[in-house]
């Protein structure tokens, strides 16, 4: 959980065609939407790496330098001679950009209006001083423009997340918490791999009950992190009794306060903050910076934020999936696009839902609201073999990226967008892979021949002399090659075979097949 520069998530990353390769469409249209969108993505994310950047060069995140960061507000910006007061001397450095005498005269050179005004419409402790003014200063000067996409994404999310933290019985103003770690973006992602709009890392993520796998991340959806989140400072508030020093813990980790306090011998925040080891300098800044957005956020206007346009808060429907399903079926069975779906499900990361495991309960998915009834009818509607339009395939010693695509008569380039892959150089043995498949295609009978580099020596050849229901392997056979041309996993032969190590199947073995 770090306010840590960010850069763009682990998106689909569209790539340009492979030198050897024959580029052919995607086998999914859900593929080709998250190719598209991904810049778009891309875009979203990055804003939160640009904010940083100018965060680093207003405030430099060490030691203040208020007249820089009041520079930034522009000659004629009234905030130079309302932040007069709790700045003090700074401003009276710079003489010729900064009107003196409306310093003086500015209303108690504070705020725009009285703090004890506006402190009892918190449920979380609001303070004024030099480090609250700086950050108000900067989100009004060189991060106006990122902080005023903050506030129009904010209402789409701002709802649902207090309702949450009500359900939890916890303060509802710390929805603001998840504006300064992501702005709202669902797949934010930091150096750090923290993800989501509250910035887990896997291990928190994990303890709180989020799972990450192939299929999903939890730490994306705006519900399941919510509620992890309430958890997780509900608990980090307990421990001190004090909101400053949660906040503290949630930047820098429990232990980095508990440590502090110990050394320091005290649990005024502002006091540790203020020595030079007790926190590093983001988690001194971490405090003021979020009491200045929750200034600013219940206060647009006050603030100067004007003309923003709000998106709308998220309504949806639930409905259960029994098994994967390409988002594009589901997209046409809704009547929506495929954007739409991906937009209300970011947990999901691939173009299809997860797979339903015997005795696992459906995936539930959401849908835009009013669509569920036409849903249901069109969904039942749709064969089973023409939901799932593609397959999972096991990294096999010797594959290659092009000889994949040839056994499964797709594209490199669409095995790179459906498996983010930024290079077709990067596979490993064991790597589970994303293959599409368009509906009611048939694979290859038999796989193609591998590079003559890679071929495995010859020890006998597949003969009539297999027994029904088994599969004699052939020379350069791999179980991938079987599960295509039987329908069925790699997991499920090794489970039938008792194969522990996929690498250890060899030519003549014969295998049980269903």
């Amino acid at each position: 959980m770090r306010c840590l520069p960010l850069v763009a998530s682990l998106g689909f990353l569209l790539v340009g065609d492979i030198a050897g390769a024959q580029p052919r469409k995607p086998a999914s249209a859900a593929l080709e939407v998250a190719a598209a969108t991904a810049e778009v993505a891309e875009e979203v994310v990055d804003e939160l790496a640009e904010m940083k950047a100018a965060e680093h060069q207003a405030i430099d995140l060490g030691e203040p330098d208020l007249a820089a960061v009041l520079r930034g507000l522009g000659t004629g910006n009234p905030w130079r001679s309302r932040l007069g007061g709790p700045l003090g001397e700074a401003l009276q450095d710079w003489p010729d950009i900064v009107d003196t005498e409306r310093v003086d005269e500015a209303l108690a050179g504070q705020l725009p209006f009285p703090i004890e005004s506006v402190a009892s419409r918190y449920d979380i402790p609001v303070v004024y001083n030099d480090e609250v003014a700086q950050y108000l200063a900067f989100f009004q000067g060189p991060g106006r423009r990122w902080f005023a996409r903050w506030l129009e994404r904010s209402h789409r999310y701002v709802p649902l997340f207090r309702e949450i933290l009500r359900e939890h019985e916890m303060p509802e103003d710390l929805v603001y918490l998840a504006m300064i770690e992501s702005g709202f973006i669902m797949h934010a992602k930091s150096w750090a791999s923290a993800v989501g709009p509250w910035q887990f890392i896997e291990a928190t993520g994990k303890r709180f009950d989020l799972n990450s796998n192939f299929w999903v991340d939890e730490r994306q959806d705006p519900v399941k992190a919510t509620h992890a989140a309430a958890r997780f400072l509900k608990r980090l508030h307990a421990a001190w009794g004090d909101w400053y020093l949660a906040w503290a813990g949630y930047n820098a980790g429990p232990g980095r306060v508990s440590r502090a306090i110990a050394k320091y011998g005290t649990t005024d925040f502002w006091e540790l903050a203020a020595t030079s080891d007790a926190f590093r300098k983001e988690t001194q800044h971490y405090v003021p910076k979020l009491i200045a957005a929750a200034l600013i956020a219940k206060h647009p206007e006050s603030f100067g934020f004007h003309d923003l346009r709000p998106q709308e808060p998220l309504r949806w429907e639930t409905v259960e999936i029994p098994d994967a399903t390409d988002l594009s079926v589901i997209a046409r069975a809704a009547g929506v696009s495929v954007e739409e779906i991906t937009a209300l499900n970011p947990e999901l990361k691939r173009w299809a839902t997860p797979p339903v495991l015997k005795g696992d309960s459906p995936y539930a998915l959401r849908l835009p609201a009013g669509t569920k009834e036409r849903f249901a009818v069109a969904y039942a509607a749709v064969k089973p073999s023409e939901r799932f339009t593609y397959r999972s395939y096991q990294v096999q010693k010797g594959d290659t990226l092009g000889h994949i695509a040839l056994m499964f008569s797709t594209s490199v380039e669409a095995l790179m967008t459906a498996n983010r892959l930024s290079s077709p150089r990067k596979l490993r043995i064991g790597q589970e892979l994303v293959i599409p498949i368009p509906p009611g295609a048939a694979p290859r009978s038999a796989p193609p021949p591998r590079p003559a580099s890679t071929r495995p020596p010859a020890r006998a050849q597949a003969g009539s002399s297999a027994k029904p229901g088994h599969h004699v392997l052939r020379a350069g056979e791999t179980l991938g090659h079987v599960s295509i041309q039987y329908g069925a996993s790699v997991e499920d032969l090794m489970r039938w075979n008792g194969i522990r190590d996929v690498r250890k199947v060899r030519a003549g073995q014969s295998l049980r097949v269903r």
